[in-house]
């Protein structure tokens, strides 16, 4: 009997649906119910994977632990739910979920005994599946990095075999997204000059490597491939091939990047501190590595200037930040940027004067534009401006001058030395 079979089964001797778990909460089946689908199952259905806050009810009801159903009290609005874990021998390889509808007496004998009687057929599928699957991914992981790697001989063949082991499906254009996790430890400055300076995926791409990047945690990253691979699923026949390397996941896809929908990625929840980078598109898969490339240096300017990208950006929308960003940043200190610029930021009030002068620059040195877009005053625009001539002592009637500004501007923004 398949997993789907089995669940149905359940499903009908509970007398409602189930949704069906692996150890790491990733949905592995549900049932096909009649009753009106609840906002919680739908949110499973949809994004492959327990919610967040049932992940945290789990743990403190130490489910994981038990050997009998766990009954879970309503939150957020969801009904009481019953989570049974599935055990091979002595390891926990799943969980079995389902409405509460007796919540306030005892949990019928009949579903105890049903739970048990399939636990062991649940548990040998679904450790069966994860045997598959982490076979696939030790797979994914060695073809990805061989297909990213300086051997050219080495990337055709990954390419081949990907396609042959149907882990990525043959298409006319392939591109590459990358994501990294921002440190929770680190301070905005730091987390900046992290950002800049690639992976142990990015060597594979000539991308300098700092070896700090060696403790940042990966599971933001996987999290965003699981949940960027879900929307694959869910949207097109069509198969990529995704996979953590070092500390940065790394997504090949059959299609261009959509932009709308890896901003739209990592909106979700628990993927807050975790920003993306698209390259553009190739013809072959062997040419991923240069998509990767790009891929990699919109990432590092994704997460050094959110307030200007959001929490992704695109190889193709990046302008000048292409040839900054690949400039040697994370040596920089304030002593290596103009005067005018250093003691502008050096100011008490160097952050927003620095921004001022920035969205001034940005505008064309147009007053109106720059004073709607601040949404302030023309008049405190001017005061601004004022104050900024009195630091810099810099004449922005000056082609040159405002050149000079605005690029040292973005170079302190992309090496982290301007202050937040």
């Amino acid at each position: 009997m398949s997993v789907d079979d089995l669940v149905q089964t359940l499903a009908e001797q509970l007398g409602g649906p189930v949704v069906l778990y692996d150890d790491d909460l990733g949905l592995v089946a549900f049932s096909v119910h009649g009753d009106e689908v609840d906002a919680a199952r739908r949110s499973v259905i949809l994004s492959r994977r327990a919610s967040a806050r049932a992940r945290e009810m789990i743990a403190a009801h130490q489910v994981r632990r038990a050997h009998a159903p766990v009954r879970l009290p309503p939150h957020d609005g969801t009904p009481a739910r019953v989570v049974y874990p599935i055990r091979l021998g002595r390891h926990v390889v799943g969980y079995a979920s389902y409405i509460d509808h007796h919540p306030d007496g005892e949990l019928p004998a009949h579903h105890v005994g049903a739970l048990r009687d399939a636990e062991p057929e649940l548990a040998a599928l679904l450790e069966l599946r994860g045997l598959e699957r982490r076979r696939d991914s030790d797979e994914s992981r060695r073809l990805l990095a061989e297909l990213l790697s300086p051997d050219a001989a080495a990337r055709e063949r990954a390419g081949e075999e990907l396609i042959a082991h149907g882990l990525l499906s043959s298409a006319a254009r392939y591109a590459v997204m990358v994501f990294r996790s921002v440190p929770a430890a680190a301070g905005a400055g730091q987390a900046t000059r992290d950002a800049r300076a690639g992976t142990p995926a990015g060597r594979l791409a000539g991308v300098p490597v700092p070896a700090q990047d060696a403790a940042r945690p990966a599971g933001g990253t996987r999290l965003a491939i699981e949940q960027a691979m879900s929307v694959i699923v869910r949207s097109t026949s069509l198969k990529g091939c995704g996979a953590v390397l070092g500390e940065e996941g790394v997504l090949v896809i059959p299609r261009p990047v959509n932009r709308e929908r890896l901003a739209s990625l990592l909106a979700l929840p628990g993927l807050e501190a975790v920003r993306g980078g698209g390259g553009g598109p190739r013809d072959e898969p062997a040419q991923a590595h240069e998509s990767y490339r790009e891929a990699v240096m919109a990432c590092r300017v994704a997460m050094a200037d959110p307030a200007r990208h959001g929490p992704s950006a695109h190889w193709d929308d990046l302008g000048l930040d292409r040839l900054l960003i690949q400039l040697p940043l994370s040596g920089l200190t304030a002593g290596d940027l103009p005067p005018t610029v250093r003691r502008l930021l050096e100011a008490p009030s160097g952050a927003k004067l620095a921004d001022t002068l920035e969205a001034y620059l940005d505008s064309g040195a147009d007053a109106q534009a720059t004073a709607r877009a601040l949404l302030i005053h023309r008049s405190t625009l001017y005061y601004r401006l004022g104050r900024i001539h009195e630091l810099t002592r810099a004449d922005l009637s000056d082609g040159r001058v405002r050149t000079e500004l605005h690029t040292a501007l973005r170079v302190a923004t992309l090496s982290g030395l301007r202050p937040s």
